[in-house]
């Protein structure tokens, strides 16, 4: 996924979340928003609870690649995904039905 599409900034990343606008599982959760830009903009929130760096950036890189593939059918989104402890359980084939999953209940509930 290019660097264009990331969300960083602290102050934006805390406006989607005050807003309280999501999807979730017992996997994920997805905070997400139309965005400001026109372009679709990700942020990953892995907790240090899930383990040591190593882990938490591969679980990143693995949540960057589903999304990368899944970039064309979410235009216009601010998006931050909150990945949970059962997560890490989940084969990547799994995860990326339940991220799939998560991202057409937000289409389906329109911009």
């Amino acid at each position: 996924m290019n660097k264009r599409y990331r969300l960083k900034k602290s102050f934006e990343i805390e406006k989607l979340v005050k807003k309280r606008i999501s999807v979730g599982n017992t996997y994920f959760v997805i905070y997400y928003n139309l965005s400001s830009e026109g372009n679709t903009r990700i942020a990953i929130s892995v907790s240090k609870k899930l383990g040591n760096a190593v882990i938490r950036n591969k679980e990143k890189r693995i949540l960057r690649e589903i999304l990368r593939e899944n970039m064309d059918t979410i235009n216009g989104f601010d998006i931050l995904i909150v990945e949970k402890m059962k997560a890490l359980n989940l084969s990547f084939v799994e995860k990326k039905i339940e991220i799939t999953r998560l991202l057409n209940k937000i289409l389906r509930k329109g911009k």
